[in-house]
């Protein structure tokens, strides 16, 4: 597939970018399906899935996700999408980030993971998932990295239990 040409604003962001920070899940779809760079980076090293998550836009983050968004892309201050899940009260996003991959074990500049963002943040629930999780990797069963060319769509991965 050949990738479109984005349009590219002062900051580094790209139109994929600035759909995802307003939350706009059908112009995401149709960027991505045109070729634009799910994993493209701005100037401050933040992707559409860190602008999404940032704003709780749910069907944005699965839309990325879908289009094989690399849960794992760290900012210059070593943050990661699950990060900002924690710190966002989202257990939603949290619950999707984890079960596509995202490494709970991250640790970023200030030397804090995602379960210690959470409880600082006083979000018990999203802090018992994020154990859960640290808990199966070492057990040596963290969820499976996806790729990121992987073709086939997930569906559910925001579906709570």
């Amino acid at each position: 597939m050949s990738r479109i040409k984005e349009m590219i604003d002062e900051r580094g962001n790209t139109d994929l970018m600035r759909a995802a920070l307003d939350g706009q899940s059908e112009t995401v779809n149709a960027l991505l399906l045109s070729g634009a760079d799910v994993n493209a980076r701005n100037h401050e090293g933040r992707t559409a899935l860190m602008f999404a998550i940032i704003n709780l836009h749910t069907s944005t983050v699965q839309t990325l996700l879908d289009f094989g968004a690399d849960v794992n892309v760290q900012a210059p201050c070593a943050c990661t999408p699950l990060m900002l899940a924690a710190g966002s009260g989202d257990i939603g996003i949290t619950r999707a980030l984890l079960n596509s991959g995202a490494d709970p074990r991250t640790i970023c500049r200030p030397g804090k993971t995602a379960l210690l963002v959470a409880i600082e943040r006083g979000y018990s629930a999203i802090a018992e998932l994020l154990k859960r999780a640290l808990a199966e990797a070492k057990q040596g069963n963290p969820k499976r990295l996806r790729s990121k060319v992987q073709t086939s769509r997930r569906h559910g991965a925001l579906a709570t239990k």
